[in-house]
């Protein structure tokens, strides 16, 4: 099993009394956006010292949900701090980028200033951000799917060519090149039955997070169905499960403090994405249902085709159905061992930095998941 320390970067102070979307920018005091960037940089470094296989995170934007609209600055801050853990960013997102090229030459110089430690990782975005970029939605299977294509010819032939429905260019070279030949691993996070496909016929490891432990052992095993129709075997090397974790000295203690940086975290997440005004609702039910089809979620079975409101489960709830990992070290063990087991994945990110969890708690936490739970997971 391999270990990674996800970060969201959540921004820890926002007002209980601020607005839905979207929240203004003068909620975001720029001394504490530093401070946190800082202790979480810190965090992110620390993870080497404690033998962690890598740091990972992704890009959001308009929103304290994820305050890192630019991962590729956190990932080449990282290069310069460490030395020898994975670098990973899952991912850009492809279809906000109106130029991919810019995609292929931040991941090759990443590649090359870390010493050919990235992980490039590519996403669709969430449906808000098409909106707040006044991207239309349904073009985005078509520009991620074009814009990958094209990045792997930049990254593989020395001189090259490319000619697409959205992207035009002739006689190109990019400088630099990755260190990692022909590229970096890529990794995507994929849930609906046609980004899996896509992915399949790649076989590129897919991620996946906010599902239950159910839902996420239907989508890799639609995957490996699929690799296995087409005449290969899904290894275990092919998945990512990624869960909020947190371990303290014993269960009731862990509940104690992860539980308020959970419940925090929703209303992050619902301010950010979800407490629209009316008509921003009824714009986000439409780009909704424009980037899904109505197939992109029928291979789950019967009773897990429903996407839960997470933020409206009880703390018991939200640890049965997996998507918190919490307890003493022999609770968060088992229950890392079992739903790694159930789901059959190689790669485990923790989002160890829950919402606004005080950073001496994530490094409490950090370190007693190191000395304690590592040696449980060889």
């Amino acid at each position: 099993m391999k270990i990674y320390n996800f970060d969201l970067l959540s921004y820890p102070q926002v007002a209980t009394d601020a607005p839905g979307t979207p929240v203004p920018s003068s909620f975001f005091d720029p001394a504490a956006g530093r401070r946190n960037y800082e202790e979480h940089l810190g965090e992110m470094e620390y993870c080497e010292e404690l033998g962690f296989e890598g740091v990972v995170f992704n890009e959001h934007h308009y929103s304290a949900y994820g305050t890192m609209p630019s991962p590729n600055l956190i990932a080449a801050a990282l290069s310069r701090k460490t030395r020898r853990m994975k670098i990973g960013v899952l991912g850009n997102i492809l279809p906000l980028r109106s130029h991919p090229v810019r995609v292929a030459e931040e991941y090759a110089m990443l590649d090359c200033m870390s010493g050919g430690r990235l992980i490039a990782g590519f996403v669709r975005g969430i449906p808000a951000e098409y909106l707040w970029y006044n991207v239309n939605p349904e073009e985005s299977r078509g520009r991620f799917e074009e814009a990958y294509e094209l990045i792997m010819t930049a990254w593989t032939r020395p001189v090259w060519s490319f000619h697409g429905k959205f992207f035009d260019l002739e006689n190109c070279a990019i400088w630099p090149r990755p260190l990692q030949q022909p590229h970096p691993p890529v990794w995507v996070a994929a849930r609906s039955a046609e980004s899996i496909e896509w992915c399949v016929k790649r076989r590129l490891p897919i991620a996946q997070v906010y599902q239950t432990s159910g839902q996420i052992e239907d989508t890799f095993n639609y995957y490996r169905r699929l690799a296995h129709e087409q005449g290969w075997e899904a290894k275990p090397d092919h998945f990512i499960l990624t869960r909020h974790i947190y371990t303290d000295a014993t269960d009731a203690k862990a509940r104690q403090f992860a539980e308020p940086a959970l419940r925090y975290f929703f209303t992050l997440h619902n301010r950010g994405f979800n407490q629209a005004t009316s008509h921003d609702s009824n714009e986000l039910t439409r780009v909704k249902q424009t980037l899904y089809s109505g197939r992109s979620f029928s291979y789950f079975r019967e009773g897990n085709r429903e996407r839960l409101d997470f933020s409206a489960l009880s703390w018991d709830d939200l640890v049965t159905t997996g998507y918190v990992i919490a307890g003493n070290p022999d609770t968060v063990a088992r229950k890392l061992r079992d739903q790694m087991r159930q789901v059959g994945a190689g790669h485990f990110m923790g989002m160890f930095h829950i919402g606004n969890l005080p950073h001496e708690k994530v490094l409490a936490s950090l370190n007693l998941f190191h000395k304690h739970v590592m040696p449980q997971l060889m």
